[in-house]
């Protein structure tokens, strides 16, 4: 060793902090869970090497216990850390003296059983939908295309180039297929080579196990529906990154023919420079949403997912056109996600007004579905696109126009073959009642649900059809009758359009404090549905219970701050109580948002600016 102790830590912590493949643990939001569970396996690992060789025993295997617990809180990887906690003591106290280790027989039986019950409960419990999506030969598949896995993390570690969000990483089907075969052996060769090293090398030893070791709740037969992602190998760098001052030192010798400290210590710093460099750059991709996923679409050309997040990132930012652009990119380069990306295409072109381009990539992706045997979930959602988008044409066309009648009729009947797929979708059933009232034919829906009643009385989507034509013809005491059938027949699944409805008829109707109880019903299904919070604002405004009142807008508030119905209202309620410099507070931000707002302006005319 020729730099100290303290050099060789040093340059092992900047290629860890410095290595740009950290990128997407650190800067992505979701990853928190790998950072926390690093800290806790690298906390008891540490606390380990702390404890003096003869204490090592039960009261010290508790210490263990307590980060391996808290670790288990944050994500289940922490459960390889009694095997990490057993690969240091091997190598590095016990000298790989097998004895040694076996004095050691108070401390490492708990830590067994629970890393043993962890891996259990990883394995049956953890990942349960997982494993049975992907059971039977697809989890021998998972196997197989880990070893292309673990050998394309290797590649990131040293040449840290084409880093990529979201792969596009086809699974192996054979063990004999080249690509597997080849990273299989060279995996061998790797784990061989630790194994030699064992004695002589013990840090490079130590970097081989420990990254394999730490990779393995991820890459091996735990199948996870994506197959690689770079944060996973957060947590394995941490084990690697001792073995780069040494490696440094063999370059220098190989290059020079002795060891000098001074080149050693320049070559690291040129690396580090250099990692230093691509971690810059690589977060600038990260600091841009649609750079960033501009970058997955380019790496990832053939990718669904890809285009999915571009498209949603441009539409965050109104850019409709360039969504549109991307969506259509992925058709040429994904053909077989034609369906969806077709579907993402016509809903796009309805966000823009461009209705009669949005019927025809509704119409040619419902055509294909069929043809497909697309899933009836997906099929049903598609004929509701094709039905809303012929209900926007028709309001496009003059009021007693044929082509307005023929969009109608159009609309209808996809509404109807969404229906045949997905019997109990509500949003759907209200568009086709709606639908039919726009064509006039209200009495012949009406009496067809009456008919369809009589021969089977507890038909969920005939009662709510029927209560919401009711309730829209404001026959609201005929409505009340039908929305409570319905409401006992409803599928197992919460909703909050149904109560709400109810609800809304049950004002209607005078019934205010049932009203209220079928509006907290829907805020139980959805806290964050605002048009409920806001009628109940209303009516416990009726029943003069202004704190209610109150809290509820403010909830609305809370979730949209420049929502100007309910700081109108809220303006209404304090200057009645004559709570005037807080009503004025709220109209004040009304007129933030528009100056020349009458309403806002009327209200602070009479309690004065």
């Amino acid at each position: 060793m020729l730099l100290p102790g303290e050099g060789y830590a040093l340059l092992a912590a900047a290629f860890f902090l410095l290595h740009p493949v950290q990128t997407e643990s650190v800067t992505f939001i979701s990853s928190r869970s790998e950072l926390l569970s690093t800290m806790a396996y690298l906390c008891g690992l540490l606390s380990f090497t702390a404890i003096p060789e003869q204490k090592i025993g039960f009261f010290a295997s508790l210490l263990m216990l307590s980060f391996l617990a808290l670790g288990f809180g944050f994500k289940e990887t922490i459960v390889t850390l009694p095997a990490g906690i057993l690969l240091y003591d091997y190598l590095f106290l016990a000298r790989t003296n097998i004895r040694t280790l076996l004095l050691r027989w108070r401390f490492y039986p708990s830590l067994i059983v629970l890393g043993t019950a962890g891996s259990y409960w990883l394995v049956r419990d953890g990942f349960p939908k997982v494993v049975k999506e992907f059971s039977g030969p697809l989890v021998w598949h998972y196997f197989l295309t880990q070893f292309r896995v673990i050998l394309t993390y290797i590649r990131l570690l040293v040449f840290p180039s084409g880093l990529n969000l979201d792969y596009d990483f086809t699974m192996s089907a054979s063990l004999l297929e080249p690509g597997t075969l080849f990273s299989l052996l060279a995996l061998l060769v790797l784990i061989f080579a630790g194994w030699r090293w064992r004695n002589t090398q013990k840090i490079y030893c130590f970097s081989i196990f420990w990254f394999f070791l730490t990779l393995s709740p991820t890459s091996s037969i735990i199948p996870i529906p994506d197959v690689i992602f770079e944060h996973r190998v957060y947590l394995p760098l941490a084990g690697v990154c001792l073995s780069f001052p040494f490696a440094m030192e063999w370059l220098v010798r190989k290059g020079a023919g002795v060891l000098q400290p001074k080149r050693v210590v320049v070559l690291s710093c040129l690396v580090l420079a250099v990692l230093m460099v691509a971690t810059v750059l690589r977060n600038r991709v990260w600091s841009d949403e649609i750079r960033l996923f501009s970058d997955v679409v380019a790496k990832s050309p053939h990718k669904l997912r890809a285009y999915e997040n571009l498209v949603f990132a441009y539409m965050k930012r109104g850019q409709d056109e360039q969504a549109i652009s991307v969506a259509k990119l992925g058709l040429e380069n994904s053909p077989g996600d034609r369906i969806s990306l077709m579907d993402t295409i016509g809903n796009l072109y309805l966000r823009l007004g461009k209705t009669q381009e949005s019927i025809e990539y509704f119409k040619k992706s419902n055509e294909e579905a069929v043809q497909l045997g697309a899933a009836s979930t997906f099929l049903a959602t598609s004929f509701n696109n094709l039905g809303v988008a012929y209900l926007a044409f028709a309001k496009t066309e003059p009021q007693n126009s044929e082509s307005r009648a023929r969009a109608l009729r159009s609309a209808r009947e996809a509404f109807r073959k969404s229906l045949e797929k997905e019997a109990n979708e509500i949003g759907v059933m209200e568009s086709l009642v709606n639908v039919t009232r726009a064509l006039n034919e209200d009495g012949i829906l009406e009496d067809a649900l009456y008919k369809k009643l009589r021969t089977n009385s507890n038909d969920f989507a005939s009662l709510y059809m029927l209560a919401s034509l009711l309730s829209l013809e404001e026959r609201y005491a005929e409505s009340i009758e039908y929305f409570r059938q319905a409401e006992q027949q409803a599928p197992s699944a919460r909703s909050e359009v149904l109560p709400f409805n109810y609800a809304l008829a049950l004002s209607k109707a005078g019934q205010i404090d049932h009203a209220i109880e079928k509006y907290l019903s829907a805020l139980e299904a959805d806290p964050i549905f605002t048009e409920a919070h806001y009628n109940l604002a209303l009516l416990f405004i009726q029943k003069s219970d202004y704190a209610k009142s109150v809290e509820h807008l403010q909830s609305i508030l809370n979730l949209e701050p420049a929502n100007k119905t309910a700081h109108m209202k809220l303006a209404e309620i304090y200057a009645y109580q004559r709570q005037l410099p807080i009503a004025r507070q709220h109209l004040q931000q009304i007129l933030q948002a528009n100056p020349q707002d009458a309403q806002a302006l009327s209200l602070l005319e009479k309690i004065g600016r």
